[in-house]
């Protein structure tokens, strides 16, 4: 019977694909699966700044959906209710830390964590090794074993610790994707300068950056706060804006088809009878981050107050000049910069939906854009 190194140069060159497409970090996990008969197989993120996981990908041998359910639940709890966090991130611990060595099978019958989340996917047992760990963040690889397999044993810890230093190398190479941050995000400089209320938010709801305009937006609006890092609605409006951000979430990780349908939304707020609110949510992801497994985006969030007025404004003469734009093509842009809608877009302009339609694909064409998103990031560098 071959040994566990007999496989080595197989899986070393699987990590050294990871990087190359989706179907690379696939390839390896499914490998790794087989050869040891785990449950599943896993890189995670923490960012340390907001205690949130900040990044995740899991392959098992499951259908999807399986997975699907339970990550999305898992990505949604709070740190501290997973009672392994605090023992592997004890900041002297050294090499792989193994759960079975301090959770208790009392609390594993007790716990939400373990009857709905990690037992029905067949991961009682985990392993962990940290991959990169920095002030901002932790990121880490997990192998995960069911009630019937057990902990892995010494020897298959041996083996992938020869793995762990080249996966390593591989994630440190995609350092940026592992933690919450606006730095990379194209026109970001720009949002500080706008009068557009403007919220840079995770997936998990939390506030990743908040220009002056909107922390001023926020404190007209007694229904509407920021605390603790966190975006908060008064109930019930809370649970049906963190609906979108799970439905973002879920198209993104587990349905691309529908990613172009959640790109760009406009939700609707009626606090009372005086206070009223549009948002328009813009995920932020380049395509080279939508080809990388396991990010989760940020989402932009533009404000309108129920009586908002055109804050920014376009030069007619640069569009004309720089993109052969027309009056009506430029007109259009004036508005959606502003954050209307397609149907406002044609109710202004006394034209239909259909209309409006034809008039962006002949500004993405003049523009050389190829979604709102990008558009919109255009037009907001014009504005300045």
């Amino acid at each position: 019977m071959m040994t566990l190194d007999h496989y080595f140069d197989q899986l070393h060159d699987l990590i050294y694909q990871i990087t190359s497409s989706k179907q690379g970090w696939e390839n390896f996990a499914k490998q790794l699966l087989q050869l040891l008969n785990v449950s599943y197989v896993h890189i995670q993120a923490i960012d340390f700044r907001y205690q949130v996981v900040s990044f995740s990908n899991g392959l098992g041998p499951l259908p999807l959906e399986n997975y699907a359910n339970a990550e999305l639940a898992y990505l949604r709890l709070p740190i501290e209710s997973d009672p392994r966090w605090g023992q592997f991130l004890e900041t002297d611990r050294q090499g792989w830390y193994q759960c079975h060595s301090h959770v208790s099978e009392e609390f594993v019958q007790q716990s939400e964590l373990y009857q709905k989340i990690l037992l029905p996917i067949q991961c009682r047992y985990v392993a962990t090794h940290t991959l990169i760990r920095t002030e901002n963040v932790c990121v880490f690889w997990s192998v995960s074993t069911s009630e019937q397999r057990l902990p892995l044993q010494d020897h298959e810890l041996k083996f992938l610790d020869q793995l762990t230093p080249h996966l390593q190398n591989v994630i440190a190479k995609q350092g940026q994707h592992f933690e919450f941050s606006a730095d990379h995000i194209v026109g970001y400089g720009l949002i500080d300068k706008l009068v557009q209320p403007i919220i840079l938010l995770n997936l998990a709801g939390q506030v990743v950056h908040c220009n002056h305009a909107a922390r001023q937006f926020l404190q007209t609006y007694e229904y509407l706060k920021m605390e603790n890092q966190k975006l908060v609605f008064n109930s019930p409006q809370q649970q049906q804006f963190l609906q979108y951000l799970y439905d973002i979430e879920n198209a993104f990780r587990y349905d691309q088809s529908r990613v172009d349908e959640l790109q760009e939304q406009h939700v609707y707020f009626e606090f009372n009878t005086h206070q009223k609110i549009s948002i328009k949510i813009s995920v932020l992801a380049s395509d080279k981050e939508n080809s990388f497994f396991g990010i989760r985006p940020l989402v932009m969030l533009k404000f309108y107050p129920s009586n908002a007025k055109l804050d920014i404004q376009l030069s007619e003469q640069e569009l004309s000049l720089f993109y052969q734009l027309s009056k009506r093509e430029v007109e259009i842009c004036q508005l959606f910069v502003n954050g209307l809608r397609f149907q406002d877009i044609a109710q202004s302009t006394n034209t239909t939906l259909s209309t409006v339609r034809t008039y962006f694909k002949k500004i993405f064409l003049k523009t050389n854009c190829t979604s709102q998103t990008e558009l919109m990031k255009l037009l907001i560098g014009m504005s300045l």
